[in-house]
């Protein structure tokens, strides 16, 4: 660390990526895609050398520190996506009525929800594909934060009201987060 840098994080670029830096605009480049990300932080500097992205900070605040790790944490996010992409698993869940769900265009519709005759719509975000089978719905994509905030508007869509939450389990909820080869359970 020179006398300018109070704090630093390094992160190891992978050879089948190609990082670029422009300002503090970030662009990762790998084999499934491209994502672009801008930090304005100003009190955070972003640079690369060698195989390495490396962010630091000039201010010895806890705020500062934590700003560093979060740009990391973001790039990290960013690697592995363009590397081996993310995929979220729903499950769809109905003890009487069976719940239909179908993708038009930027929006899943959710039909027959307890019985409901209206329908119920949850919108996608960003670039994620999604496929949906009798009780299960699959969300991909390479940007993590896009497919993770699509399963959870399709969850929210769900949410009951008014009703015990307790006896009406009904709804279509996140059971598997998947990254590349590693697989995070939550059931």
């Amino acid at each position: 660390m020179s006398e300018e840098t109070v704090y630093e994080q390094r992160i190891e670029i992978p050879s089948e990526c190609q990082v670029s830096l422009e300002d503090k605009t970030v662009t990762v480049n790998g084999p499934k895609g491209s994502l672009e990300r801008s930090f304005p932080e100003p009190q955070t500097k972003i640079k690369t050398e060698g195989n390495e992205l490396i962010v630091t900070t000039h201010i010895n605040r806890k705020m500062s520190r934590a700003l560093v790790g979060t740009a990391v944490a973001h790039v990290r996010n960013m690697i592995i996506g363009v590397q081996h992409g993310y995929e979220y698993e729903l499950k769809i869940v109905f003890s009487h009525f069976p719940i239909t769900v179908e993708v038009q265009d930027k929006t899943v519709i959710i039909k027959n929800f307890i019985g409901e005759r209206g329908v119920r719509k949850a919108r996608l975000i960003g670039d994620v594909q999604v496929k949906t089978t009798e009780d299960e719905v699959f969300i991909s994509g390479i940007d993590i934060e896009h497919v993770s905030q699509s399963a959870a508007n399709i969850q929210q869509a769900c949410k009951i009201r008014d009703k015990d939450r307790r006896v009406f389990l009904d709804g279509i909820y996140v059971i598997r987060k998947t990254k590349g080869e590693v697989t995070k359970s939550i059931v």
